[in-house]
C-alpha cells in the first residue's frame, strides 16, 4: 500500500532551539534513523490522519559539514519548512529574512537548472522531430514562521504583531509559537503541518490531543529549557556563523567552497 511521505526541515540561527524542538518530536515516539548515503540523522514515524497513513520525516543534519550544493538539496527536498527564531532574541528574528532568502535562492537555482536541462533535451527532441517537453519545476514547500521559547515570558522581545506582520509580508503559509522546553504547541504545529502537506486539515478537536499544558519561566533567564539544550545551542553558534558567511557569499567552513551548515 502506498504511504505518502511528508518531510519537515527546520532552519534558523544557532541557539534558537531547533534541535530541542526535534528532541520533542523524538520523545513523542519518533524512531531515530541513519541514512548512510547522506550521513545524516533523521526521525521517522508513520501516523494516521483521518484514516490516511502518512510517513512523517524530520531531518536533523546535526553538525555535519555540508557544501552549499548539498544544503540546497536538503531544502528543495522538503515538503514543509519551519523558519525558526527565539522570541527572546530579536536578532534571531531579524535573521529569519536571511534564511528565507537562502531557501528561495535554493529553489530558484534548482529550477533554473531544471529549465537548462530540459532545454538541452528539447534540442535533441526537435532534431529528431519529436514533441518537446515542459520543464517540471520544483514547487516551494509550505513555509511557517516558528517562534520558540515562549515559556520565557519575562524575556520575550518579539511581539505577536511583529510575528504576524512577517508572515503576511512574506506570504508564508502560517506560523506558530512553541516552547521546546515545556512542549507547548510543538506537536500541535508538527501534526497540523504534516497533515496539511498531504491535503488533510485537522479539526481543533483532533489537534486538542496534541497539546500540552504550558509551564512558564519568569525567574532566571534560561529556565524551562530542555536538559542538555544549552550544550546543543553552544554547538550551533559556530554553525550559524558559517551559514551567515554563506549567505553573504563568504564561503564559510574555512575555505574550499564549503559551508559548515546546520538544518536541525
Amino acid at each position: 500500500m502506498f504511504v505518502p511521505t511528508t518531510v519537515l526541515t527546520l532552519v534558523g540561527n544557532g541557539s534558537v532551539g531547533k534541535t530541542s524542538i526535534i528532541n520533542r518530536f523524538r520523545d513523542d515516539g519518533f524512531a531515530k534513523q541513519y541514512k548512510q548515503t547522506v550521513g545524516c540523522d533523521f526521525f521517522e514515524k508513520t501516523v494516521e490522519f483521518q484514516g490516511t497513513m502518512v510517513k512523517c520525516t524530520v531531518w536533523d543534519i546535526g553538525g555535519q559539514s555540508l557544501s552549499s550544493k548539498n544544503l540546497s538539496n536538503y531544502v528543495v527536498a522538503s515538503t514543509s519548512l519551519f523558519l525558526c527564531y527565539d522570541v527572546t532574541d530579536p536578532q534571531s528574528f531579524g535573521d529569519v529574512s536571511d534564511w528565507l532568502t537562502m531557501v528561495r535562492r535554493a529553489f530558484d537555482e534548482k529550477n533554473a537548472s531544471i529549465v537548462r536541462e530540459t532545454e538541452e533535451k528539447n534540442k535533441e527532441l526537435r532534431a529528431a522531430g519529436k514533441r518537446e517537453k515542459k520543464p517540471k519545476v520544483t514547487e516551494m514547500p509550505m513555509m511557517y514562521l516558528v517562534g520558540n521559547k515562549i515559556d520565557l515570558i519575562a524575556y520575550r522581545r518579539v511581539t505577536e504583531k511583529e510575528h504576524n506582520n512577517f508572515i503576511k509580508s512574506e506570504n508564508l503559509s502560517g506560523g506558530f509559537f512553541v516552547s521546546a522546553g515545556s512542549g507547548e504547541n510543538v506537536l500541535t504545529a508538527f501534526y497540523k503541518v504534516a497533515a496539511l502537506s498531504v491535503g488533510i486539515e485537522l479539526s481543533e478537536y483532533e489537534l486538542e490531543f496534541t497539546k500540552k499544558v504550558l509551564s512558564v519561566s519568569v525567574g532566571k533567564e534560561g529556565e524551562g529549557k530542555m536538559k542538555g539544550s544549552a550544550n546543543i545551542e553552544q554547538e550551533d553558534e559556530q554553525v550559524h556563523e558559517d551559514v551567515m558567511n554563506m549567505l553573504e557569499g563568504g564561503g564559510g567552513g574555512g575555505g574550499g567552497g564549503q559551508c559548515n551548515c546546520l538544518i536541525s
